[in-house]
């Protein structure tokens, strides 16, 4: 059928294409024209495929021809119209096709110098017939440059087309109404830097715009965008980043740190950084780092290697990072060399897991006072693995395992011992993973770090492991280097956003649950977060801390032994110097954390002590630390580039617009209003202000903050095969649960509710006894031609586990 759009349909008259599409010579005769001809191209559009239903279900008829229904004749372009600008011409024709309802496209044009003399634009159909959903047309349009005014007019404008015009729907999806302008390339990389891919940020889009139709591009060309950029980046991917890097570096007068090396050949094998906020941030909370390589970051495979450590607030903030192209001795020395020249001063302890590579290079690299510990979360997470996860799971080893392993309050000798019982009580003392396990409990049982001080590390749920999750919110496995790093500054603005929204809340004085003056003290000094955990020490000395003895004296030393109701009554021992209100305690919380114990405030309200003594007040857990106590005097980051200057203003108009819109959203006549003035501001605009045509170099600088270099200095790095980088085979344990709490089931074979069933019960002994019925059954299944049974005599077998299917009684099976 025709369009629902009225146009007039003609018989085809004998007329061929090529009568249709002719280019008809100016009837001055002057050899200064300049002819505009729009006729209908050879392929079918991708959008015909993706979007047919846009189109009139007729298609190609040989024996018709379209003339598009143009109420508004003002629209429609007639020989001798003059336009100023060839540009202006061509507007004209794209507007007059996009009304109407069909693409169009540039043909050929002749120049003569640097003037063009002709020009022809065809409708998209135009042209040879490749594929079935090809469609020839011939509606054309001719401009002629022949006043001697440099005006450029149509000389002939051929109206008819041989397939009908797009609906109203599929007007949407014409090329001219699908345009990635500056906003929508924005916006599909900014979506990018928060890891949401293309088509999600379609939709996103769609819903700011209200209707897909509103949106003005496909997910397709959004998709196409970010492939185009990735292409364009190319091999200068590295040389981007390293640019970016060196222009952060003199904006802060030296205070970002960056170092790169170089294989032979000129590729990329390992880079290192640290910004002006992560070095500022160590040198408060630098006591303790974590760090662990993470996969799948970027399109080379490098390793992403970030230094974690915890601020005031108890979370976790990043110093520096590094990728690297190889898992190994060589790369990890060489960051913990990086680290070490860009910080100065090494960290009192390092965590990391149990990666023999990381074991080596920390031992070559930083001085023997630096304390390398494994993760606890890595070991324990490998019990399930080592020894079984049903076991695990249904028996009482891992409980009473557990009281010595996390335990921070119980002496080396008790863990040794404790260890001991349990393995042999299970049978597992010649176990050789548990036994690897235990030659190694320096390294990794709390008992062994109670009196060190760990920075809120010590019974850690691996800040390491937390932060790669956290990373890869943020970043795909597919981005350039480029990509990666806007990535990692989006997560990075993401976490100082955060602490900075703590510092402020930290401004507010939180509600106390006792009457202690203690507990008031406490709560102007340290941040909430910290002071809520303090505070649990305060309440806990008040309801479960009871005195086991009479104290004594001892050279002005009061020796208090104190009872644990939270702890199974365990003794501790607490000293306290009233003279200088020093106090200390056997279970080392404050050595350990860096805050006082409930055994401590216990003690110090005794004798009636109102404030925290101030020698016990640890830098790192105090509001607005890094303002307060950072001696590291670095320049800030100077924003006064041009592209800086862009981005911002472009920030403000959007933020001025949002305003506006949310001031009327409500009310119709103020919707409405500002609608008209919004139309008026945009003719204004294009009056006033002349926006240059863009190239991508002019895209990329204003995206990623750099522009492309014409040479390629450092190739990208080649593809790491590290260990990392493939896709894992998830164990049997880890499925089933798949992060979650798994309910109990009741084994159909032992009839107990237990995490196996039937097919892996421990009860299970030898195979069933299947009645030999059964298992000719089963053998004729799989074989050529099924059993002839009586029915009568095949529902008196009783067959374990059989059901019988639904036979019909009359026939035999």
């Amino acid at each position: 059928m025709a369009s629902s759009s009225s146009h007039g349909v003609l018989p085809h008259c004998g007329l061929n294409d090529s009568d249709l599409v002719e280019c008809l010579s100016d009837s001055t005769g002057d050899r200064n024209n300049v002819i505009l001809d729009t006729s209908c191209d050879s392929t079918a559009n991708n959008e015909v495929e993706e979007f047919i239903e846009g189109f009139d279900d007729s298609f190609s008829n040989s024996a018709q021809l379209w003339i598009p229904n143009l109420p508004d004749t003002n629209l429609k372009p007639y020989p001798g119209q003059r336009f100023s600008e060839l540009e202006d011409a061509c507007t004209f024709y794209t507007n007059y096709a996009t009304t109407v309802g069909f693409n169009v496209r540039r043909e050929t044009q002749r120049v003569r110098g640097s003037i063009v003399m002709h020009k022809y634009v065809v409708c998209s159909k135009s042209g040879t017939h490749d594929t079935s959903m090809s469609i020839i047309s011939d509606n054309s349009s001719e401009l002629s440059h022949n006043d001697g005014n440099g005006h450029f007019v149509i000389d002939r404008f051929i109206e008819v087309h041989n397939h009908p015009m797009v609906t109203e729907f599929g007007k949407q999806f014409l090329r001219a109404n699908r345009s990635m302008n500056a906003v929508h390339r924005k916006f599909v990389v900014d979506a990018a830097t928060t890891n949401l891919g293309s088509y999600r940020a379609h939709a996103l889009f769609k819903s700011l715009t209200g209707s897909y139709s509103e949106v003005g591009a496909t997910a397709k060309d959004f998709q196409n965008w970010m492939r185009d950029v990735k292409l364009f980046i190319g091999k200068r991917d590295v040389d981007m980043l390293i640019e970016k890097f060196k222009t952060k570096k003199e904006t802060s007068d030296g205070g970002f740190f960056y170092e790169y090396e170089t294989d032979s050949n000129g590729h990329l094998t390992r880079i290192f950084w640290a910004d002006v906020q992560g070095r500022q941030s160590y040198d408060v909370f630098g006591d303790v780092i974590s760090f662990d390589a993470t996969y799948r970051t970027n399109k080379y495979g490098m390793v992403f290697v970030p230094f974690i450590g915890v601020d005031n607030h108890w979370k976790s903030i990043t110093f520096a990072a590094c990728l690297l192209n190889h898992e190994d001795i060589t790369n990890f020395t060489w960051a913990c060399e990086m680290f070490l020249k860009v910080f100065q001063r090494p960290p009192w302890c390092l965590i990391t897991d149990q990666c023999p590579a990381m074991k080596v290079a920390i031992a070559e690299t930083f001085p023997d006072s630096v304390v390398h510990r494994y993760c606890m979360w890595h070991i324990m997470q490998k019990f399930p693995a080592k020894i079984g996860a049903v076991f695990c799971a249904e028996s009482e080893f891992m409980k009473k395992l557990n009281k010595f392993v996390w335990s921070s309050h119980i002496s080396v000798a008790e863990f040794e011992e404790g260890w001991s019982s349990v393995l042999k009580e299970f049978e597992l003392s010649e176990h050789i993973w548990l036994n690897d396990l235990y030659e190694m409990r320096k390294s990794w049982i709390p008992a062994f770090f109670r009196d060190k001080p760990m920075g809120g590390l010590l019974r850690t749920t691996s800040r390491s492991e937390s932060s790669n999750f956290y990373f890869n919110h943020f970043i795909q496995k597919g981005d350039t280097l480029s990509e990666f790093y806007m990535c990692y500054e989006s997560a990075i603005d993401k976490q100082l956003y955060e602490g900075k929204r703590l510092d402020e809340g930290d401004s507010c004085v939180p509600q106390s649950v006792t009457e202690k003056e203690i507990e008031k003290d406490a709560a102007q000094l340290y941040t909430r977060s910290m002071f809520y955990k303090v505070q649990t020490e305060i309440k806990a000395s008040c309801y479960h801390i009871k005195l086991a003895g009479q104290p004594i004296v001892v050279d002005g030393i009061n020796k208090f032994v104190v009872k644990d109701k939270s702890l199974n009554d365990t003794l501790f021992e607490v000293d306290l110097c009233l003279s200088t209100n020093d106090v200390s305690c056997s279970c080392h919380l404050f050595t350990r954390v860096g805050y006082l114990c409930r055994h401590c405030f216990f003690c110090l309200g005794l004798w009636g002590i109102e404030e925290i003594p101030r020698q016990f007040l640890s830098n790192r857990w105090m509001k607005n630390a890094v303002a307060r106590f950072c001696t590291l005097k670095l320049g800030s980051t100077i924003q006064d580039s041009e592209g800086y200057k862009t981005r911002d203003t472009s920030k403000k108009v959007w933020n001025e617009f949002q305003g506006c819109l949310g001031d009327v959203c409500y009310n119709k006549d103020g919707l409405e209003f500002l609608l008209e003035e919004l139309k008026f501001l945009r003719i204004r605009v294009k009056q006033k202000v002349k926006n240059p045509c863009a190239t991508k170099d002019d895209i990329l600088q204003e995206i990623y903050g750099v522009r492309p270099s014409t040479s390629i200095i450092v190739h990208p790095p080649l593809q790491s095969n590290n260990k990392g980088c493939r896709k894992r085979i998830i164990g049997p344990a880890e499925r089933s649960c798949d992060g979650k709490d798994r309910p109990k089931r009741v084994c159909k074979h032992c009839n107990v509710k237990a995490f196996h069933d039937s097919r892996n019960c421990p009860m299970k002994g030898e195979q069933l006894q299947v009645n030999p019925l059964a298992n000719g059954l089963n053998v004729n299944v799989q074989g050529s031609a099924p059993p002839t049974l009586n029915v009568e005599n095949l529902v008196n077998v009783n067959v374990q586990g059989f059901v019988p299917p639904n036979l019909n009684v009359e026939k035999s099976v």
